[in-house]
């Protein structure tokens, strides 16, 4: 069985495409709650365009 590697290439040139709009996203909205320190960090990023999420993080910092 041999294990294939995954490339990932930078690329400045194209810009991402919204999954529910489909416009080009040249940039992204986000929001945050929760304080960051002992209890977690939420952040819920979002399209400029349709406003709908495009994904959601966490962190914790202890």
């Amino acid at each position: 069985m041999s294990i294939q590697t995954l490339q990932l290439s930078k690329r400045e040139d194209i810009a991402p495409i919204c999954p529910h709009c489909s416009n080009e996203l040249n940039h992204m909205y986000y929001r945050t709650k929760g304080l960051g320190l002992f209890v977690g960090k939420n952040v819920i990023y979002f399209c400029p365009h349709c406003h709908k999420i495009l994904g959601i993080g966490q962190s914790r910092m202890a």
